[in-house]
């Protein structure tokens, strides 16, 4: 793997318009009268169906950085652009998967995955077939009717991914949304999300705390820093795709961890 700063990777970036582009964010927040310098000079890119995990210590930014790609908080200072749209609210073609599910309790799993077509007036049989599809890819077809409460925590995630994807969406924001679940699930749930990246191809910015997760899924890692956070490092990663759970055997796929971790390591010392 190749280990750029995020100057580096920005200069070395394919040419064409980035699906992603952030550009000297900073975010500063206040608390009981204090300033909390969340994020600064923050600067990304991320071409047009890369697949790209932000990793860093607890309290580097990494959901404040997601919340600001997806129009839920207004930077301090800098800009976001989608598309080359700049974004200064929620866009149409941003889906978004949150570490909970947060399910609709009284609508069944098929209402629950049409819930942002609803939302748009967009729910008619057109729409309601997409989100069928959907739940034929993540292996829900037989609980379209079913609830909530009748779902493991691993179906209500799955779920929630297919909401996220019912609308089509360009660019696919997910903070950490296997965080809570046992690591058996984690990995079933990994396999079927690269399963349906792969079928429906579009850029991903996943948010995680598991290097072996990141890994796994990515084209690219980018390393934070601690608060204040900001790009340290933006890992390429060079395993073959597509892939499958064996590559979770790999030694190559150590060795990538390993070199994540060193980067995480260099990342915090560089605070102490």
């Amino acid at each position: 793997m190749a280990t750029l700063t995020g100057q580096q990777a920005r200069d070395q970036a394919p040419p064409g318009p980035a699906a992603l582009a952030v550009r000297g964010v900073a975010k500063t927040f206040t608390r009981r009268g204090a300033a909390v310098r969340a994020l600064e000079h923050t600067d990304l890119d991320i071409a047009p169906g890369e697949f790209v995990s932000l990793i860093g210590p607890s309290g580097c930014g990494k959901s404040t950085l997601l919340k600001l790609i997806a129009g839920l908080l207004e930077p301090t200072a800098g800009t976001v652009s989608v598309d080359g749209t700049p974004v200064t609210e929620p866009l149409a073609q941003v889906g978004m998967a949150f570490q909970k599910p947060t399910l609709l309790r009284w609508r069944t799993v098929l209402d629950n995955v049409c819930l942002p077509l609803d939302i748009a007036g967009e729910g008619g049989a057109e729409g309601r077939g997409r989100a069928r599809e959907l739940l034929e890819m993540i292996g829900l077809a037989a609980f379209e009717k079913h609830y909530p409460k009748e779902l493991s925590g691993g179906m209500e995630q799955r779920v929630a991914i297919a909401r996220s994807l019912v609308g089509r969406p360009s660019l696919l924001l997910m903070d950490e949304p296997f965080g809570a679940l046992d690591e058996f699930t984690r990995e079933d749930l990994n396999d079927e999300l690269l399963g349906v990246w792969q079928r429906e191809p579009k850029t991903v910015v996943f948010v995680t705390h598991s290097i072996s997760e990141a890994v796994f899924l990515s084209d690219r890692i980018v390393v934070m820093s601690a608060r204040p956070g900001r790009v340290h490092a933006d890992i390429k990663v060079a395993l073959p795709r597509p892939r499958d759970r064996s590559l979770r055997d790999q030694p190559e796929f150590y060795e990538a961890i390993r070199q994540v971790r060193a980067a995480l390591d260099e990342a915090k010392d560089g605070e102490r």
